[in-house]
């Protein structure tokens, strides 16, 4: 439950000042990404930075990767927004997504103690990075108006992108210089100095770009009153039907930003060596959450980029990321008025820089040449993301998962094995060819070998069966082997199958024999009134079920 306990007192201080570095490094990173997704999230900037000190002192406790990154990120603060924009009636925006943030912490922690960490595999990995992509251009969209100078009203990324650009008459010059110098600067320090913190260095100067010159007196906006000092602890004020009806966004937030936070703790510690444990991830996750909400913070999880950062820039443990929530506290008690002067085009350049990599409908189109079924799952959410909202989009996306995955299981393959020329039997793709003819051999024609290539469940037990009559109705058939190596779960309607199966055949003249049976199968059957039934007809290969024993049981 505490994984400090287990690392801090090991903790080798002779590395400590690699911490600080990255700690630092991080901070320079964390700190206007965190302004700018509050942004996203449809908040005041100074929630960016609550969250962020909440979520880096639970996670130091409570998580379990040395050198993940927990803070606000762009899919939850996108998420956040909203969820939050389909309330309606007098609500404050501030208190909903704090309570949204430890809605969501609530059930994470909840899943964690119930050990389900295998939760994350509700969203096919193709539909999350599907999402992640739309979702990365919708933000980019989202963060022109403020790029340009312009207020627009559209609620689909769609709508705002084609309302910004039919107003380019209304761009303010100032505002487009400012924030397209400040992103190209922002890419070209990507691009050319990696390490060096080029978030940071563009905030700085779009801050003295205001003091110096005083810009925006020409009509560039900056992000205004930011309070000085440490945020309230305390839980939101809301009513409890209010709270009731955050739940449900707060699961669609669990499934998201669990789901990206666990794949970036599993990058990270194939550097780190860390053993990523997914029960003890949700409790990290959810604690993050529970107390970005605390302090006033919007939902958080955990970073890749961010991580990557940390780790390149010497981060060894979670002490690295105290050293950056000491930062944030210093920022908050005495650097807040400085940037109450940032260009909010810089901020906007900011977030588009941080999410840019993330919006890539490659991935998307790549899916084609691997599985179509996963391509129609991830254009839809992609497609959704970008024309409708992020939450129908993913609640969408888990949807076409799950049927997918269910037509998998409804359709295994049901094939044919036949004997080549080497005595190895192989799928037989086409007609069956006659007693004795080419394909077949005369020892093995009154032998019909099938495999079901997966479990036999009631999704799939009618084509079995379908199948099983077929070969045992074909002409001169005197025995059906299945080769049940692929079955490695069997339920009731399966078992029924099996039975029913072995009856009709059996009135046909036809003997059954099961080959190869996977274990758990075997073990099923064992347990059921099977066992009796096929007494002396599970055999452990196919050559054994066909009657030739003195053959390899060998199969491909």
């Amino acid at each position: 439950m505490f994984p400090v306990l287990s690392w801090l007192p090991r903790y080798e201080w002779g590395g400590f000042r690699a911490d600080v570095i990255a700690g630092i490094t991080v901070a320079a990173l964390l700190i206007p990404e965190s302004m700018g997704y509050a942004g996203v999230a449809g908040v005041p900037p100074e929630v960016g930075l609550y969250a962020a000190l909440g979520a880096i002192a639970a996670y130091f406790l409570f998580g379990g990767t040395s050198i993940l990154v927990v803070g606000p990120a762009s899919a939850v603060a996108a998420l956040s927004a909203s969820i939050v924009g389909d309330f309606s009636g007098d609500v404050d925006p501030v208190a909903l997504t704090s309570a949204l943030a430890i809605t969501s912490g609530v059930l994470l922690v909840v899943a964690g103690a119930l050990r389900l960490g295998w939760i994350v595999n509700f969203i096919s990995r193709p539909v999350l990075h599907a999402f992640v992509a739309g979702l990365s251009i919708s933000i980019i969209v989202g963060q022109l108006d403020g790029l340009v100078g312009i207020e627009v009203e559209g609620e689909s990324a769609l709508e705002r992108f084609v309302e910004t650009v039919a107003h380019v008459g209304d761009w303010q010059g100032w505002t487009v210089a400012v924030g397209v110098l400040g992103l190209a600067a922002l890419l070209t320090m990507e691009r050319f100095v990696p390490r060096v913190p080029g978030a940071l260095v563009v905030v700085v100067l779009g801050i003295l770009l205001v003091v110096v010159f005083g810009i925006d007196d020409d009509g560039v906006a900056i992000v205004g009153d930011i309070p000085t000092g440490l945020p309230e602890v305390g839980i939101p004020d809301l009513s409890a039907t209010r709270w009731i009806e955050l739940f449900g966004g707060g699961a669609a937030l669990l499934l998201v930003g669990f789901s990206e936070g666990y794949a970036a703790a599993s990058a990270v510690a194939e550097s780190s060596g860390d053993d990523v444990d997914g029960d003890q991830e949700l409790v990290g996750s959810g604690a993050a959450n529970m107390a970005a909400g605390l302090v006033g913070g919007l939902t958080v999880s955990g970073s890749l980029s961010k991580s990557a950062a940390a780790e390149e820039a010497g981060a060894r443990t979670q002490m690295s990321n105290l050293v950056s929530g000491v930062v944030l506290v210093a920022t908050l008690l005495f650097l807040a008025p400085v940037f109450e002067r940032l260009p909010e085009p810089v901020l906007a350049g900011v977030v588009i820089a941080a999410v840019l990599k993330s919006a890539d409908p490659r991935r998307v189109v790549g899916l084609w040449r691997v599985n179509r079924f996963d391509f129609a799952a991830g254009l839809v959410t992609f497609t959704l993301a970008i024309v409708w909202e992020a939450l129908p989009a993913i609640l969408i996306g888990v949807a076409l998962s799950l049927t997918f995955l269910v037509r998998r299981a409804t359709f295994p393959d049901v094939v044919e094995l036949r004997r080549d020329s080497n005595g190895v039997f192989r799928r037989f793709d086409g007609a069956v060819p006659p007693a004795g003819g080419e394909g077949g051999d005369d020892a093995t024609d009154s032998v019909a070998v099938m495999r079901l290539e997966g479990s036999l469940t009631y999704a799939n037990a009618e084509r079995f069966l379908r199948a099983g009559r077929t070969l045992g109705g074909r002409e001169g058939v005197r025995r059906v082997v299945i080769d049940a190596e692929m079955i490695a779960d069997l339920d009731t309607t399966g078992a029924e199958a099996l039975e029913r199966l072995d009856d009709e055949l059996r009135a046909e003249g036809v003997d059954l024999r099961l080959a190869a049976l996977h274990r758990r199968a075997r073990d099923q059957i064992g347990r059921s009134r099977l066992a009796d039934r096929f007494a002396g007809r599970l055999v452990d290969g196919i050559d054994e079920a066909v009657g030739d024993d003195s053959a390899d049981p060998s199969v491909d």
